[in-house]
């Protein structure tokens, strides 16, 4: 069986900063899944504030905007941006 043929894809990555609470991590990586392909995740936390890095395919750019607003409307996100350079390679 030949693997599915990848469409074009922009490859994207994400800082997020919020506070950390239970949840709070599965929920950003709920509404990113909704929008794109999850590449790669890292997140730390220490009790008080949770930092996380998100590689993601969307096929479509214009998506981003969209996924940006969304997570926005998260409980306890203070700060969503795009980074162009990974801070975890």
């Amino acid at each position: 069986m030949k693997p599915a043929i990848t469409p074009n894809f922009t490859l994207t990555q994400l800082e997020i900063l919020g506070f950390d609470r239970v949840g709070f991590v599965e929920e950003v990586t709920r509404f990113v899944s909704a929008y794109g392909h999850i590449v790669s995740v890292r997140f730390e936390a220490d009790g008080v504030r949770s930092q996380g890095f998100l590689k993601i395919k969307l096929d479509q750019l214009e998506r981003l905007e969209s996924l940006l607003v969304r997570l926005k409307a998260i409980t306890g996100l203070v700060r969503v941006k795009k980074v162009e350079a990974s801070p975890h390679k």
